[in-house]
C-alpha cells in the first residue's frame, strides 16, 4: 500500500502509552482513531495524542472505512474476539500478547489471517530492545560460538518505585477468565518464553515449580490476590541438548527505580566460546550496561544503545506499520506468537501436574 498507515487502537490503558510511542512523530504511521469502553477516556487520550476519531464500540471502529490497521490493546479474553472481527473486517492486526487464552482461540485468529490476506502479528517489544536485537545478532553471528544455553530472570519491587497502574486493571489481571492463569507465568512469562525461543529456537518440553504468594502491595493486583511467585522453570530445546531456565521472584521490599514497572529482567547466553549479558531491561540503571560480552579472556560492555523500555515498543510499532507498508511479515507472526503460547501452557500445566510436559501436548 502506499502512503501512511492509518491506524485504531481498541484499548486505551496503561500499556497504551507505551504503543503511541510508535506513531509520535512517524511519517509512515497515523493514530487516527482511539476506541475504549470507557467513553470519556477514549476522548482524553484521542485529544492527548491527536487522533480525530473516537469510539466506545469496536465494532464501530472496525467499521470504519479510513482505518487501514488496528493495535488491540484490551484483556486478554478479548484478543481472540476483536482479532478475528478485525480481520474479518479487513484490518490489518496487531495484537497485545497474550494471542489469545488457549491453542483453540489461536487457531481460529490465524484461520481469520488466512481468509483475509492481512497481516497479523502478536506485538513482542523485548525482541526490539536493542539490548536483546545486538545480543540476537552478536549469537547469530558467531560471536560467542555454537549456543549452549540461556537463563533468564525476572526480578519484581515494590510498586511506589514504578508508574501507577488504574485500580481497573488490577481487578482483570486478577480474574482467571479475563487474565488467564497466572498474573506472572501466562502475562509476563510470554515475554520470557519468546525470548527463549528467539535465541535458541523451538522448545520441545518444559518444567515448572510455580509458587503462590499472596500480594502485599502491589503487582498489577489487588492486595490480598495470590501471586503465581515465586517461579522456577526449565526447558529442552528440539533436537539437541540444550537447555533453558527462568527464575522469577517478587520482592515487595526491594527499591527498583523505574519509570515503569518495577522490575529487572536479565538474560545470560552461553556459548562455545563466551558468553552475552543482557542487563537491568526495564528497570532504571544499576550501574551495569545493557549488554556485555565475555570472549577469550576479555569482558567487553556495549554502551552504544538505547535501553530504554519505551523505545523497545517505539521499535516494535514502526516495524509493524512498516511491515504492512511492504507487504512483509513482522516479529512475531500469528504462527511464532501460537508457539509462544503452547509453550506458556506447558509451563502451567507442569505447575500442576508435577512433572516435565511436552509442548506437543499443548494442543486445544
Amino acid at each position: 500500500m502506499s502512503g501512511a498507515v492509518r491506524v485504531g487502537f481498541i484499548g486505551a490503558g496503561r500499556i497504551a502509552d507505551m504503543h503511541y510511542e510508535g506513531y509520535r512523530n512517524n511519517p509512515k504511521a497515523r493514530l487516527l482513531a482511539v476506541c475504549d469502553a470507557d467513553a470519556g477516556l477514549a476522548s482524553r487520550r484521542a485529544a492527548e495524542w491527536g487522533a480525530d476519531r473516537t469510539y466506545d464500540d469496536y465494532r464501530r471502529l472496525l467499521d470504519d472505512p479510513d482505518i487501514d490497521a488496528v493495535e488491540i490493546i484490551t484483556p486478554h479474553h478479548l484478543h481472540a474476539e476483536m482479532g478475528i472481527a478485525a480481520l474479518d473486517a479487513g484490518k490489518h492486526v496487531s495484537l497485545q500478547k497474550p494471542m489469545a487464552m488457549n491453542v483453540t482461540q489461536a487457531d481460529a485468529i490465524l484461520a481469520a489471517a488466512e481468509r483475509s490476506g492481512k497481516l497479523l502479528r502478536v506485538i513482542e517489544n523485548y525482541r526490539f530492545a536493542q539490548q536483546f536485537s545486538r545480543a540476537k545478532k552478536m549469537l547469530d553471528g558467531g560471536e560467542i560460538g555454537e549456543p549452549l544455553s540461556i537463563r533468564l530472570k525476572s526480578l519484581t519491587g515494590n510498586v511506589r518505585h514504578g508508574w501507577e497502574v488504574p485500580p481497573n486493571a488490577q481487578d482483570w489481571r486478577a480474574d482467571a477468565k479475563r487474565s488467564g492463569e497466572g498474573s506472572i507465568v501466562f502475562d509476563h512469562g510470554q515475554h520470557i518464553w519468546s525470548l527463549a525461543r528467539y535465541f535458541l529456537g523451538d522448545v520441545e518440553r518444559a518444567f515448572a515449580f510455580i509458587g503462590r504468594e499472596r500480594v502485599q502491595a502491589h503487582h498489577e493486583l489487588p492486595p490480598g490476590a495470590f501471586l503465581d511467585n515465586p517461579t522456577m522453570a526449565a526447558w529442552k530445546y528440539r533436537g539437541a541438548d540444550r537447555f533453558g531456565s527462568w527464575e522469577s521472584v517478587y520482592a515487595d521490599d526491594m527499591i527498583i527505580p523505574s519509570h515503569y514497572y518495577p522490575i529487572y529482567v536479565w538474560a545470560e547466553v552461553t556459548g562455545t566460546r563466551g558468553v552475552l549479558w543482557v542487563n537491568n531491561f526495564i528497570g532504571g540503571s544499576n550501574s551495569r550496561p545493557p549488554l556485555e560480552m565475555y570472549r577469550d579472556g576479555e569482558t567487553t560492555a556495549f554502551t552504544d544503545l538505547d535501553p530504554d523500555y519505551a523505545a523497545s515498543f517505539s521499535l516494535a510499532v514502526r516495524d509493524f506499520a512498516d511491515a504492512v507498508l511492504d507487504g512483509r511479515t513482522t516479529e512475531m507472526t500469528g504462527r511464532e506468537a501460537r508457539e509462544t503460547l503452547r509453550f506458556s501452557l506447558a509451563i502451567l500445566r507442569s505447575g500442576k501436574e508435577g512433572r516435565a510436559v511436552l509442548i506437543d501436548e499443548i494442543t486445544e
